[in-house]
């Protein structure tokens, strides 16, 4: 009875686990890792984005949302959108950060039109904070490190007293 139980768990496990690897391999597209330099910028700031793993594909599209973009640059111009020849399976591009704070995205489309990827990047405001405060510096420790330095200047405190004390006691005799 158990080795009939177990057969009946094990063929169904191939039918599930061998019929949605099928499915991944054939009805989905074909990525392309997207990645940028930097991705949170100034107003001004150029950054590269460059694709990978591109194959056989022997051009690609690289293209920005936001209307008044004028961001990706190639030699032959520039505008929101630069067809790239892909060289050794990889295609780059220069994206130069407008002026408008926000996020955009750069999206890598196969010449069909089939998207491979995309990156988000950030746009900072012009003036840099939040107003008002002082500016985030990056630094954090954590509370058992500083409980640590409490405890060590507090032993070490303790040890001059001690000495202090000896030092007297042994002064007056």
């Amino acid at each position: 009875m158990f080795k009939k139980l177990l057969s009946a768990a094990g063929i169904a496990a191939v039918f599930v686990f061998g019929s949605a690897a099928a499915a991944a391999a054939d009805e989905y597209p074909a990525t392309a890792p997207v990645v940028a330099s930097d991705t949170t910028l100034t107003p001004g700031q150029s950054v590269t984005i460059t694709v990978n793993d591109l194959g056989d594909y022997e051009s690609v599209l690289f293209s920005a949302n936001g209307g008044t973009l004028a961001s990706i640059v190639a030699a032959a111009g520039s505008g929101t959108s630069v067809e790239k020849t892909v060289v050794n399976g990889s295609a780059s591009a220069t994206f130069t950060a407008p002026s408008t704070a926000g996020t955009y995205v750069v999206t890598v489309t196969a010449p069909g039109g089939e998207v491979l990827g995309s990156v988000t990047l950030t746009v900072a405001a012009a003036g840099g904070g939040s107003g008002g405060g002082l500016p985030a510096t990056g630094g954090s420790v954590p509370a058992a490190m500083i409980w640590a330095g409490v405890g060590a200047l507090g032993l070490g405190g303790i040890a001059v007293a001690a000495v202090a004390a000896r030092r007297r006691a042994a002064a007056s005799n």
